[in-house]
């Protein structure tokens, strides 16, 4: 049997963050950002995934991340 086929979770300008599922002991600090762009890219095995770029709220770097290890977080009040 066969998994569904997930399709883009996300859109450019949501706020996420990413999760901690290394299952680590160690104190994890979240990562919250906005997307900045959107891949849709092939691992080895031909099958497509979503890549996203994030751009952290607290050092202003961008980093890229599979889709499942982003979730969504609500907006900041301003």
């Amino acid at each position: 049997m066969t998994r569904p086929i997930v399709g883009q979770t996300f859109k450019v300008g949501d706020r996420v963050y990413k999760k901690n599922n290394m299952g680590s002991t160690k104190a994890f600090t979240a990562i919250y950002g906005h997307i900045v762009k959107v891949c849709h890219e092939a691992n080895s095995m031909g099958r497509f995934h979503y890549y996203y770029e994030i751009k952290h709220e607290n050092t202003g770097k961008t980093s890229k991340h599979l889709q499942h290890r982003l979730s969504a977080a609500p907006l900041t009040p301003s």
